[in-house]
């Protein structure tokens, strides 16, 4: 095997098309849960972020492609952080994790970056090649799917139906881009992911800014994908709590992506609330959908008990490994 690394545009007419095999290989083998990943997806995982950079880099043996990844750089609330994953479609992929991480490496200090963090599965087999290359593992997260077949809908009604510490709160359903009366306010409440867990990983939150969220919607938008949200709010028109969830239109699961409460409406219900009504709109409104996939951090035991009393099941678990570059 010789392996070479080939840096391609994010963007490119053939990116997806040269991604897709890679990542459903990848995932077959190490995420064998998640169902085969789309066109779709592929471009919403690669699209950049609001004044992120993205890079592409695939592993070919001769003109054989046989692994890859993208790296994430946050040039400006994270300079010195790039994320990264790796999936590769060999059995033996000691020479393939070598090489794209030697490439990981040199592509994060040349963007003058100093600490790279690449998600790994458990037991994926990347692990004694991120241990013998210096990484550490900073931080884990698992993420958790819900057969929505299996769900009791008499009892997703009932948790989405007001209680007696919920009901003066008004429920807003939409779909991005988010209606302009409610920009203010879902930026404020995107706050309360700072109280949200990461081990020992460290990194900065950006700060309050509507310009950057209409940003990432108009990204988002860009790929294919619908983001749904739903949120409660006060009566002076502060949200109390929302809940995102993003739609592929060629993928049978979707993924949830932010759920937040700002810690003055805690202990009200609002996130068990939520999660319950936008489940039964996805049932309603969006039929070919059959899973829904949500993200974790181990240490986050609030979140942790609601998705397990709504039926979620743990899929893989997740780690951080970080490395000083």
């Amino acid at each position: 095997m010789s392996i070479t690394i080939r840096d391609i545009d994010p963007t490119g007419e053939d990116t997806v098309a040269t991604l897709l095999p890679l990542f459903r290989a990848g995932m077959a083998a190490d995420a064998p849960l998640h169902p085969e990943p789309s066109a779709t997806f592929v471009r919403w995982l690669i699209a950049p972020r609001v004044d992120w950079h993205i890079t592409c880099l695939v592993a070919y043996d001769g003109d054989r492609p046989v692994g890859c990844g993208h790296l994430s750089h946050d040039v400006v609330v994270n300079p010195d952080l790039v994320f990264g994953d790796m999936w590769s479609t060999e059995p033996d992929r000691a020479e393939i994790a070598a090489a794209l991480l030697d490439a990981y490496r040199e592509q994060t200090r040349s963007r003058g970056a100093t600490r790279l963090v690449l998600d790994g599965i458990e037991h994926s087999g990347y692990e004694p090649h991120y241990a013998a290359a210096g990484g550490r593992v900073l931080d884990t997260d698992i993420r958790r799917q819900l057969d929505l077949a299996t769900i009791d809908r008499s009892q997703y009604t009932n948790w989405a139906e007001p209680s007696e510490k919920n009901a003066h709160y008004r429920i807003e359903l939409w779909k991005v881009p988010t209606p302009e009366h409610l920009l203010g306010p879902m930026v404020d409440a995107n706050e309360a992911m700072r109280d949200a867990p990461h081990g020992d990983l460290e990194f900065e939150h950006p700060p309050p800014d509507p310009d950057r969220r209409r940003r990432f919607e108009t990204t988002s938008l860009g790929t294919g994908a619908q983001m749904h949200i739903i949120a409660a709010l006060a009566e002076d028109g502060e949200m109390a709590g929302f809940h995102e969830l993003i739609v592929f239109p060629d993928l049978r699961m979707a993924n949830i992506g932010n759920t937040g409460v700002p810690a003055k409406f805690r202990g009200h219900g609002l996130g068990l609330r939520l999660k319950a009504a936008m489940t039964l709109h996805l049932l309603e409104h969006q039929p070919h959908v059959e899973l829904i996939s949500t993200w974790n951090n181990a240490d986050n035991a609030p979140m942790v008990r609601v998705n397990e009393a709504m039926g979620f099941e743990i899929a893989e678990t997740w780690n951080a490994w970080q490395f000083d570059v």
